[in-house]
């Protein structure tokens, strides 16, 4: 029998819509641009893709993160768990709390986890599970820059589309004259949630409060799109915010995933970066298949929590984890 839960989360959804795609207009009267693709795992969870822009050369890493350090100091790419990636990758994130980076063509990029030991093959970690997702922050964060550059919409072949209207976006310390990034946040709100939807039109929309490790002033509440993965009986929130960004490429994207770390341990997080100009790659090893990497063990679960230590202790596990 149906539970009131259940009957609730899936009244209104498109019972075979497990792909959507994203993409936000720059200012009115303007063309949208496609940013993003999200797509269900037919019951294993959802994976988010960035096909429209025509980079392809990136670096793809895992950064500590500390909540004490949150905001405070600046992460050298020398700290990371660092990969060149010659194609575009995905983010996946699986029911069972496994996050990882792979090829966005099957096959190209190293990814999966290893038959012997469970850890991570290629770029991935072990975060909350789907059922019980982290809701401080986005579960999955992109950021666009250079929107010109990205795919416009065609509103014949790529229907459904959700757009964010320019009246739709948020602003951090900018405004529609300076911002030249656009940040779109998905939230997983946790498999068999019944989230309170309000409809304009045939969209969904959610109220939320941000967390204020989100950067958010105490009691801001943002408008979340939502979409609904029937398989996986999985909502996700979206929510776009612009600010001032500077970018050494002309134009690109970058991504970050779910993490490791909470307010009692540090742990990694997941980014990637595209195009990845003037990054120092130097010796960095090589993310595809035909390199023969091996990613080195352990950076894909979380560790203790280091009391009192000097600020370079972050550097020093880095070291040895990476």
């Amino acid at each position: 029998m149906t539970s009131e839960v259940e009957r609730i989360a899936g009244k209104g959804a498109k019972k075979s819509q497990r792909r959507f795609t994203i993409a936000v207009r720059p200012a009115e009267g303007e063309t949208a641009r496609k940013i993003t693709k999200i797509i269900g795992l037919n019951g294993d969870g959802f994976s988010v893709l960035t096909p429209y822009h025509k980079a392809k050369s990136g670096f793809v890493y895992k950064n500590l993160m500390d909540l004490e350090t949150l905001g405070q100091r600046w992460v050298p790419f020398s700290e990371c768990v660092g990969f060149t990636a010659e194609d575009r990758v995905k983010l996946t994130y699986h029911v069972d709390g496994f996050a990882q980076f792979s090829g966005e063509n099957p096959g190209n990029i190293i990814s999966g986890r290893d038959p012997n030991t469970g850890e991570p093959k290629g770029v991935g970690l072990f975060t909350r599970r789907l059922k019980n997702p982290i809701v401080s922050g986005p579960s999955v964060g992109i950021t666009v820059h250079g929107i010109e550059d990205f795919e416009p919409v065609n509103e014949a072949r790529d229907n459904p589309v959700i757009v964010f209207e320019p009246n739709e976006v948020y602003y951090r310390r900018s405004s529609p004259q300076t911002a030249n990034c656009w940040h779109l946040a998905i939230y997983a709100m946790g498999i068999g949630s019944a989230p309170p939807l309000r409809y304009r039109g045939n969209q969904a929309v959610m109220d939320y409060v941000l967390h204020p490790i989100s950067g958010a002033t105490p009691g801001s509440v943002v408008e979340l799109k939502m979409i609904y993965l029937e398989e996986e009986n999985l909502y996700l929130g979206l929510h776009i915010e612009r600010f001032v960004g500077d970018w050494p490429s002309k134009s690109g994207w970058s991504m970050s995933g779910p993490g490791t770390y909470n307010a009692s341990q540090i742990g990694y997080v997941l980014n990637a970066l595209y195009p990845r100009e003037l990054i120092p790659v130097q010796g960095r090893p090589a993310l595809d298949r035909n390199a023969g990497v091996v990613v080195p063990a352990g950076t894909g679960r979380p560790m203790a929590k280091i009391h009192n230590r000097k600020p370079k202790a972050i550097r020093e596990v880095s070291q040895t984890e990476g």
